[in-house]
């Protein structure tokens, strides 16, 4: 099975969501999500969809998230 994978972001990993203030979601900023699709090679704007153990899902920019 081949793991897909846009530049550090991968399918299945977790990842802590970090948007600078005012930009985003700013309850969930800190906390840790799980990237459930990854951007095309090349693709602008580069967004993943997330999802939080709480079950909400998100689309976000791959910039806003950092390894765990």
């Amino acid at each position: 099975m081949k793991t897909l994978k846009y530049r550090w972001v991968t399918v299945g990993q977790e990842y802590r969501y970090s948007a600078a203030p005012g930009k985003g979601d700013d309850l969930r900023r800190g906390t840790a999500c799980t990237a459930l699709t990854v951007p095309r090679p090349g693709s602008k704007p580069a967004n993943v969809l997330v999802q939080w153990p709480d079950g909400h899902t998100a689309i976000v920019p791959s910039g806003v998230l950092r390894a765990v």
